[in-house]
């Protein structure tokens, strides 16, 4: 697993720049001196050493180089030019969408700029698409919690931009809708109950601009709110359909390699549908990983797969690691990993009965995994979560499932399996909304950050002891009968 080993360090140097500061020569230089050591040393385990350094002051120069910035003014009144990206998500009063600046101004002089913004839109004149000129303030702070602030930041935000009638000066609608969009449109043609219709584009395309504040909050105090966020489960759910529907492939002379691209093909697709956040990009990197050993012949590993895939998003945007969806995205996946597979290896069980048992063993080790950091971050204990998690993610699999059909089918033939996914959706709303009405269905508790780190170092010393342990073998040898001159 070098990929997972070598990520502890790196992530290091990602933290370690986040808190301290060193200047960037001192860090280069110190990093070309390590390299060369560890290569003269290459023979002795003190290049480890040298390895480990280099890891951790590479970690720290990429989340320096990487570190959000604009050149846009805060508090100026600028002429604006910006692209709505996204569906906008209604609030109370107005409407909130994430944008990119592209150009502004200031006294007349234009410059080019490409900058992520929160919008907060109070017309109805703007929607998705549109490139919108305004005049208008850049201000720093984006929410009243300073909890969210930070995570609009570290998701790449530089500002938030507020938008009305008043000030705009132009709308240029924008013909071409995102597959995201056009997903929304597809799925749409079947509404039977606006809640279920919500709650299925949530776990299939990614968007809650419509589910209510009631369904939203019963989710997260049940601590079921990753299944309203499209992430690994979901991506796993469309990876199964896709090698499901393509199984005759395998009939044809190198098929099975032909079935792989395409799954790896609709795996990214889905990506960009769904709309491509940081759980859902490690999970098709991590299953992409997966298909392609299918593809060679070779051996996969899930941890290193798993290393590789947060290693790269790493590398794209350090600050993903600071991020809550993307760490409850790796913890998740990280328990699933290492305790529930082998607990599903280990099963005696076949068909229906194996498929039940395996669900059930997901859903709760993928709860345990996650509850430090959400009692960390939220404030609460999930206890219910343990319980209904495994049980909600049969819906799941129904709601993912008809939704991605219904995108794959035609029109007429969409409508059956929209239908079918509102139905589940509306099954697993009644479950969670009875759960959160339980007298202890959270407890009110904020684990320190010592806790939490406590908390994985039994889960690791845990999986270490159990993978450890060897079955005894037995090798029985035959018994064989002799002569008196020692023959057989």
């Amino acid at each position: 697993m070098p990929l997972f080993v070598a990520l502890i360090p790196f992530v290091a140097g990602v933290v370690l720049a986040d808190n301290y500061y060193f200047p960037m020569w001192l860090v280069v230089v110190s990093w070309s001196l390590t390299i060369i050591m560890s290569w003269l040393l290459i023979e002795s385990r003190t290049a480890l050493l040298y390895i480990t350094a280099a890891l951790t002051m590479t970690g720290y120069i990429v989340a320096e180089l990487r570190a959000p910035c604009t050149n846009i003014p805060y508090d100026r009144v600028l002429e604006m030019v910006i692209e709505v990206r996204g569906v906008p998500a209604v609030r109370d009063g107005y409407r909130v969408a994430e944008g990119r600046v592209v150009s502004w101004a200031d006294d007349g002089e234009w410059r080019s700029a490409n900058d992520r913004v929160q919008m907060w839109l109070r017309c109805d004149s703007v929607s998705e698409g549109a490139r919108v000129t305004v005049v208008s303030t850049l201000v720093e702070r984006m929410s009243r919690y300073e909890g969210y602030n930070e995570l609009l930041r570290r998701r790449g935000y530089v500002g938030g931009v507020s938008i009305a009638n008043y000030n705009i000066i132009d709308v240029e609608p924008y013909d071409r809708l995102t597959l995201q969009h056009r997903a929304l449109n597809k799925l749409s043609c079947y509404v039977a109950d606006s809640v279920s219709h919500a709650t299925v584009e949530a776990m299939v395309v990614g968007s809650r601009a419509n589910i209510p504040r009631r369904v939203s909050d019963d989710y997260s105090h049940t601590g079921m709110a990753h299944l309203m966020a499209v992430s690994g489960l979901h991506l796993g759910v469309v990876a199964l359909v896709a090698n499901v529907l393509l199984l005759p492939l395998v009939y044809i002379h190198r098929g099975h390699r032909l079935r792989n691209l395409i799954v790896i093909a609709l795996l990214w697709l889905f990506v960009a549908v769904s709309g491509a956040s940081p759980s859902v990009v490690r999970a098709a990197m991590m299953l992409s990983v997966l298909q392609l050993s299918y593809f060679l012949s070779a051996q996969y590993n899930s941890l290193n797969a798993m290393g590789f895939a947060i290693f790269a998003m790493i590398l794209y945007r350090p600050d993903y690691i600071f991020d809550i969806s993307f760490q409850l995205s790796v913890a998740a996946v990280l328990g699933i990993v290492v305790w529930a597979v082998p607990a599903i290896r280990s099963l005696r069980v076949y068909q229906l009965s194996r498929w039940v048992c395996s669900t059930l063993i997901i859903g709760v080790a993928a709860t345990l995994w996650t509850l430090p950091i959400i009692s960390h971050t939220f404030g609460n204990i999930p206890l219910v979560g343990v319980f209904v998690t495994p049980i909600a993610l049969f819906t799941a699999y129904i709601i993912v499932g008809g939704g991605v059909l219904a995108l794959m089918l035609p029109q007429s033939v969409a409508t059956l399996f929209v239908a079918v996914a509102e139905w589940a959706a509306g099954i697993q709303n009644m479950i969670v909304h009875g759960a959160s009405l339980l007298r202890y269905a959270s407890v009110e508790y904020t684990l320190p950050l010592s806790g939490v780190v406590a908390c994985y170092v039994v889960y690791a010393v845990i999986t270490i002891v159990v993978m450890s342990v060897r079955r005894e073998k037995k090798i029985i040898i035959p018994e064989y009968e002799y002569d008196d001159t020692g023959r057989l």
